[in-house]
């Protein structure tokens, strides 16, 4: 019996995640809030803020982390600029999504700096956050429906690529 290390595959860690890249959504929680995320390759993702407190916050090239837990379900994983971490449960086929998402404090207390694309405000929530509090940490679960689900090409500049304020009339109520 050997007792060096085990070589195992990203993918066998990971499972099948080709039913997941390229899938872009909408989903609305059960108080009303929507989002929009689309999962740009197999380690990133892009996502807006379309109705809410949070409305206004977009990002782009987000590194996530992915699992098939069963067939076209799947949870996905980040943590953004802000110290809040995300966990998303996607059943892409009966069309419900869970979330757990992790506010440190200072999230709660003064989110200007976080209104808009991450990318652009970077120095301003790194010092925001640094300036703290980053506990307590909150810790928010919602469960909601996907409203609008479909396939797009992996790495699409154009699936998300404006801010929500931008999006034309409607955009947050399609459905299909």
């Amino acid at each position: 019996m050997s007792a060096g290390p085990t070589s195992t595959s990203n993918s066998a860690l990971t499972g099948d995640l080709s039913g997941l890249i390229g899938k872009h959504l909408i989903y609305a929680y059960e108080n009303g809030w929507k989002y929009e995320l689309y999962v740009r390759n197999a380690e990133t993702i892009e996502s807006r803020c379309l109705m809410g407190p949070m409305f206004g916050r977009w990002s782009k090239n987000q590194s996530a982390k992915f699992v098939q837990l069963s067939g076209d379900l799947y949870k996905l994983a980040w943590v953004e600029p802000t110290g809040t971490t995300t966990n998303v449960i996607l059943w892409l086929s009966d069309r419900r999504v869970h979330t757990t998402i992790s506010y440190p404090q200072w999230m709660l207390d003064y989110p200007e700096s976080t209104l808009g694309r991450y990318e652009d405000n970077l120095a301003a929530i790194i010092a925001d956050r640094e300036r703290g509090p980053t506990y307590p940490l909150t810790l928010v679960s919602s469960t909601g429906r996907i409203t609008y689900l479909e396939t797009r090409d992996p790495d699409d500049d154009t699936v998300i690529d404006r801010p929500p304020n931008r999006l034309p009339p409607g955009y947050a109520d399609r459905t299909n």
